[in-house]
């Protein structure tokens, strides 16, 4: 309506292709099937990063950030969850595992109300106005996929999820959900690398060190791309089960 502009995107559309998209503010793709991106570009576009840790969406994210800057495109940044902030302090305290109680210990309700509190108080003070793009180090789908994979009902979780922060919580919605996809061995190899990480130092928090945990993650995160609107999975590993090149993903 008035003078919103929409961008029709296939699912399988590469990660360059949706993002060229967005940025030339195409006025339409023509669609293959009936699931598409549907992206109004008369308003701020939200475009979250998921995936497994280790699975690459950070170094892809600030390669975004950067092309978009030197596009000339104002971009805003979110990184989740926030550790320092009261409720990512005690998101990191639960996943470190030094205490008593860690996030393993916790219901999935519960844990999951820490993640969606965080993103909450960070978008109190966020005026997304001013830019153009929000990118997202991780999102609601983060939160559905690491705690459906405790749940039961995951898939009822997830929508649990989708409400709360979507709705009660009055969290934006990403336009687009980026789901970088690696088999959980070549995360362990990732997330070795990483070196040190103030919540954690140099070990892996709770839910890195546990492989068929990880395993689960990665499966429910592909539940969740088909749940949640927007969602493009993106296979990141070659046939040998390592990472494929950064301008390749």
């Amino acid at each position: 309506s008035g003078n919103s502009r929409i961008v029709v995107l296939n699912k399988d559309y590469s990660f360059n292709r949706v993002i060229e998209s967005v940025i030339e503010n195409e006025a339409q793709i023509p669609l293959t099937d009936a699931k598409g991106i549907y992206v109004d570009t008369n308003k701020t576009i939200y475009i979250a990063f998921e995936g497994i840790d280790g699975s690459g969406k950070s170094v892809q994210f600030k390669l975004l950030k950067e092309t978009l800057i030197n596009k000339g495109k104002a971009v805003g940044v979110l990184d989740f969850p926030d550790y320092d902030s009261f409720f990512g302090k005690e998101i990191g305290r639960l996943l470190s595992g030094k205490d008593k109680v860690t996030a393993a210990d916790l219901d999935p309700r519960s844990m999951s109300l820490w993640y969606a509190a965080d993103r909450w108080n960070a978008f109190k003070s966020f005026d997304d106005s001013q830019y153009e793009i929000v990118l997202m180090n991780r999102s609601t789908m983060a939160n559905a996929a690491y705690q459906g994979t405790r749940s039961e009902d995951a898939e009822a979780l997830a929508q649990w999820i989708y409400e709360l922060e979507f709705t009660t919580f009055g969290i934006p919605k990403p336009d687009v959900f980026f789901v970088f996809d690696i088999p959980t061995s070549l995360s362990r190899k990732n997330v070795a690398k990483k070196g040190f990480r103030g919540y954690v130092g140099d070990d892996a928090d709770v839910y890195e060190k546990d492989v068929a945990f990880l395993e689960k993650v990665r499966n429910c995160y592909l539940s969740c791309a088909k749940l949640y609107p927007g969602s493009v999975v993106l296979n990141c590993a070659d046939e040998s089960e390592e990472m494929r090149p950064m301008d390749e993903i």
